[in-house]
């Protein structure tokens, strides 16, 4: 280690940012589906080292950019998949894609790092480059439309027990508590903080036990949850030869066995043809579920007709066939399901669908027919933390319905399912979720996986539906208590620099 520490200290710039670059790329393996958190453990602790170390406030953004576009690249690097749908019409935005995110990123931890820089060297210059990394993860969040996509306490996913303080103090939380655990090499020689470290990461997961170990396990009695996995490549999913044989294929894995089905929920976007207008089809889809039932499906919608708009929706369905609730997804995909800038950029989305989607009103409350009521999120809606019920309006449940099929076998659907798991974490609900191509699953209010379906897997998943719990702190508080600590840190720190 002694060795480590003196090669990384003499290093000149240039290789400084080789470096870390490389480790960022290696810090990437901490997230889905890898979950190696001492990579991460290194990247962290060597980008924190060498800028506690560094006088010049530019060379501190550039060590931070450095690691911030190799994390963002690697981690991001599935999004490839998504361009070669079509034969690859579009695989020229691959690198450009690449370059985004990396970009993306790279801006994202440059600036804690320069900020950071602004510190005396020590423990101050570690609790606010902490401090700031947060609030820029926030930031990301949001700004230009928002994309929390990876956010670094979602390392944790593969530890249940860990994730249980995001009922506490949320997603935020835990990437702070992350930066203190994984940057605590910074300090070396000295095996102290490591120690401390160390030791406040064995205090969470005892906690966290402790919560797993009262967890309840009641479920909403007379509910019994169907979830359809087709598992339609997304090649063909939009293909016209095809769109009778993906349709049968729904169809019939709704019907067989149903005895016991009170409520089949279908993916994002399950049919190819408006549900809304299309009496005769929705007959159809109801004589996949047995007489009684309710069908939830994802589906377009015609949400303006004038201007021949449509929505990203989920109706729900009596049987029948008489739309009994909708909601039109509001937080659409940028460059997916509507183009920005459309008038300066020479390009159209991806999806293969003509115009832009039209947004919904935000987020909503839905009634279900023999079931609580839902707060139903579309595709990536379910990665924004403290965005994903209404506060007035508390629902028992959250549906998910996605179509991760875009990304193929790769890292980017087990990341989405973990971001999606721990809002059921935060909020203290069941999480819901229907995916074209998995991950599929139903979750109770602790994270717990009660029963789902594999990526790349085709059937059901026949599963009770979970109780909520009562409303977590998180759930009644949101990020404002971390954002408001990590400000207090920033302001506690500053100290006239050495």
């Amino acid at each position: 280690m002694k060795k480590y520490i003196t090669l990384i200290s003499t290093k000149t710039k240039q290789h400084k940012c080789i470096l870390l670059l490389g480790l960022g790329a290696l810090s990437a393996f901490a997230m889905a589906p890898y979950y190696i958190i001492p990579f991460l453990w290194l990247g962290l602790s060597t980008l924190l080292y060498i800028i506690n170390h560094e006088k010049s406030p530019l060379k501190s953004a550039l060590y931070g950019a450095s690691f911030g576009m190799g994390f963002g690249v690697f981690s991001m690097g599935w999004l490839a998949n998504a361009l070669m749908i079509d034969n690859g019409a579009v695989a020229w935005a691959i690198p450009f894609c690449w370059l985004g995110m990396g970009l993306l990123f790279g801006i994202f931890y440059a600036l804690p790092t320069l900020l950071a820089s602004f510190y005396s060297i020590g423990w101050r210059r570690f609790l606010a480059f902490t401090a700031w990394f947060v609030i820029f993860e926030w930031i990301r969040s949001w700004i230009f439309t928002g994309f929390p996509w990876n956010l670094i306490g979602s390392c944790w996913g593969g530890l249940l027990p860990i994730l249980q303080t995001t009922s506490v103090i949320g997603i935020y939380g835990l990437s702070f508590i992350t930066v203190l655990i994984c940057g605590s090499g910074a300090f070396l020689p000295k095996w102290r903080p490591i120690l401390i470290a160390g030791c406040g990461l064995g205090v969470i997961t005892l906690l966290g036990l402790w919560r797993l170990y009262d967890a309840t396990n009641d479920n909403v009695w007379g509910v019994q949850l169907r979830l359809v996995q087709p598992n339609i490549a997304q090649s063909l999913k939009w293909n016209p030869e095809e769109a009778d044989n993906n349709y049968s294929k729904i169809l019939r894995l709704s019907r067989e066995n149903n005895e016991k089905i009170t409520h089949v929920i279908w993916p994002e976007a399950a049919v190819h043809f408006l549900i809304d207008q299309h009496e005769e089809e929705r007959l159809r889809m109801m004589g996949a579920v047995r007489q009684g039932s309710i069908l939830i499906a994802g589906g377009l919608r015609g949400a303006n007709p004038q201007k021949r708009q449509l929505a990203n929706s989920i109706f729900v369905l009596d049987d029948l066939a008489n739309i009994k609730g909708y909601y039109d997804k509001s937080h659409l995909v940028p460059f997916g399901e509507y183009m920005p800038f459309r008038g300066i950029l020479p390009l159209d989305k991806i999806v293969p669908i003509g115009g832009d989607l039209q947004a919904g009103d935000g987020l909503k409350t839905l009634y279900i027919p023999k079931a609580p009521p839902a707060s139903p999120l579309v595709c990536y809606e379910a990665i924004f933390s403290g965005q994903v019920v209404r506060s007035d309006k508390r629902p028992a449940w959250m549906i998910n319905v996605s179509n991760d099929a875009w990304y193929g076998m790769s890292a980017g659907p087990y990341q989405h399912f973990d971001m999606a798991r721990v809002r059921a974490i935060e909020e203290g609900l069941p999480m819901v979720r229907a995916a074209n191509n998995g991950i599929s699953a139903v979750i109770d209010g602790y994270g717990q996986i009660i029963a789902s379906l594999d990526l790349g897997e085709t059937g059901v998943v026949d599963a009770p539906l979970p109780k909520a719990l009562p409303a977590t702190i998180y759930a009644k508080t949101g990020p404002y208590p971390i954002l408001v600590l990590s400000l207090i840190l920033v302001i506690f720190c500053i100290k006239r620099r050495k």
